[in-house]
């Protein structure tokens, strides 16, 4: 028979992931910037009200959730107090560097003033009984902070800088505190014990010390999940005898010789430092792993209602790929499968030949993830060849959006895909300048996005147009492919000669909402 070897700390961290991180931790919340008792999106949200917040909580990220409020200034991975050594970040500053850098690749709205930003997410607490209370970010930059996170880009840093040190730490600490006393704890009890010991060091560390008298005084495992279920009747967030119970089924599972080998895999590739978070739940291993603790929704049919971690990873795979709401809005992973994950579901389906029911079964996962898989770069990425004109045109639709008093938003960024896509296509080599105005000089003004190489009033200057409705409601990602398509072309682009003229005198339109 099979079984983990739980003196072997490779070995026991990796499952400790799937115990401790994704059984009791993260979840939903993982890849975003969350706050215990705080929905930030929907009709229930309650963004802005302290009360909600749950005791002392602060802002959490990752599948093994680090409290900024309290670890912020902690060196990034560790999971007791200590000042950052030379050349180490702390987990704040990490994750501000991150999120910054991303938000200006991608022109999303993100605070200059990061002193201020840092002290804000260093708050936390609901601001009663002598509590201090937690400072709400913007909207807009907490989502900015989430696009990152939902990115695969920023899954991988979470789990390498954030989610696996502290895992492997908290089980450091508990196999240490086995070594030195736990004498009285049987073997096949030995990966309960970690658990709980593990949970403990993660979520309630001043607590430690309790269990390490109880191993000290010649307890066994009874002793512990008894202290353990004690501390739980007076914190009831307290989740080590939740992770007792999940360690049981994970062990059990080792009696399955194909089970055990798949989840020894598992274990390695977690602890990998190119793991990918993202392409997870399509990893065999990765799954049996989850089913061994109860966790994996494989076969479950996701519809409008869904709730959890696969419905956060729907989200965020749809967000990648561009495929946006009803309304042209960016999807939020949020976990919660409501009428605009519905929408963008429909939008996938159609565009890949699928039945548009809104239903996510094992067919619409399959061609989802094939579809994130061969993903290419965007026009917001330096690397794609389109960027130079993207920025230039997105520049100028910045300028219309200001003109108009609206906030530069997926709608402007969508529109200056078609923009550059359609320049390319009609041989400029530049955009000067976008204006809006009605084809060929007719009414209706603000119908058409004109981008132009060279004076506007000069018989000499290059013209592409598109159609502002069409341009604003095509993802960034399809212009984005259609462009990379184009430029691995060697046919030559001309100009079309009977190309639409905008009128040169224009007036205010709405066109662009």
């Amino acid at each position: 028979m099979s079984s983990l070897d739980t003196h072997d700390i490779d070995a026991v961290a990796g499952a400790i992931y799937f115990i401790v991180g994704r059984g009791t931790e993260g979840g939903a919340s993982s890849y975003q910037l969350s706050v215990a008792g705080i929905t930030a999106h929907g009709p229930h949200s309650n963004w802005g009200d302290s009360h909600e917040v749950v005791a002392n909580s602060g802002y959490s990220i990752g599948t093994i959730q680090v409290d900024l409020g309290q670890r912020g200034e902690w060196p990034l991975g560790a999971t007791q107090s200590a000042p950052a050594k030379r050349g180490q970040t702390t987990y704040v500053d990490g994750l501000i560097a991150e999120a910054s850098k991303y938000a200006q690749d991608h022109d999303l709205k993100f605070p200059s003033d990061k002193v201020r930003l840092r002290a804000e997410l260093l708050t936390h607490g609901n601001g009663e009984r002598g509590r201090g209370t937690l400072a709400f970010l913007e909207p807009d930059t907490r989502d900015s902070f989430n696009a990152w996170a939902a990115s695969e880009g920023g899954e991988r840093w979470i789990h390498q800088n954030i989610d696996y040190p502290q895992i492997r730490n908290v089980t450091k600490v508990a196999m240490e505190m086995l070594a030195a006393d736990g004498q009285n704890i049987h073997e096949d009890r030995r990966l309960e014990a970690i658990a709980i010991l593990a949970k403990t060091a993660n979520q309630m560390p001043g607590k430690l010390a309790e269990f390490r008298q109880v191993l000290r005084s010649g307890g066994d495992y009874d002793d512990v999940l008894a202290k353990a279920d004690d501390i739980k009747r007076h914190h009831r967030h307290y989740a080590a005898p939740e992770a007792a119970v999940l360690a049981g089924r994970y062990g059990h599972a080792y009696d399955n010789p194909a089970i055990a080998a798949a989840l020894d895999r598992a274990q390695v590739k977690v602890a990998t430092a190119g793991f990918n978070p993202s392409a997870a739940s399509t990893d065999s291993d990765f799954r049996k792993a989850l089913r061994a603790i109860g966790r994996d929704g494989q076969g479950r049919v996701l519809r409008q209602g869904s709730r959890g971690d696969q419905v956060t990873q729907l989200q965020a795979s749809l967000a990648k790929l561009g495929i946006t709401d009803a309304r042209g809005l960016a999807l939020h992973p949020d976990g919660a499968f409501g009428p605009s994950t519905q929408a963008a579901v429909e939008t996938f389906q159609r565009a890949h030949g699928l039945k548009p029911d809104g239903l996510v079964g094992p067919e619409t996962l399959g061609v989802l993830h094939e579809a994130t898989r061969q993903r290419v770069t965007t026009l917001a990425d330096v690397g794609h060849p389109g960027n130079p004109m993207f920025r230039q045109a997105l520049e100028r639709v910045h300028v219309i959006d200001a003109q108009h008093g609206r906030a530069p938003d997926a709608f402007s960024r969508n529109l200056a895909g078609s923009l550059a896509t359609a320049a390319y296509v009609q041989g400029l080599a530049r955009i000067d300048h976008v204006i809006l105005g009605g084809g060929g000089g007719g009414g209706g003004g603000g119908e058409r996005a004109f981008a132009i190489e060279g004076d506007p009033r000069s018989p000499l200057k290059q013209i592409a147009c598109v159609d502002v409705t069409q341009a604003i409601a095509r993802p960034l990602e399809q212009s984005s492919a259609e462009f990379l398509a184009l430029s691995r072309q060697e046919n030559p682009h001309h100009p079309q000669e009977d190309q639409l003229q905008p009128s040169l005198v224009q007036s205010p339109v709405e066109a662009h909402r």
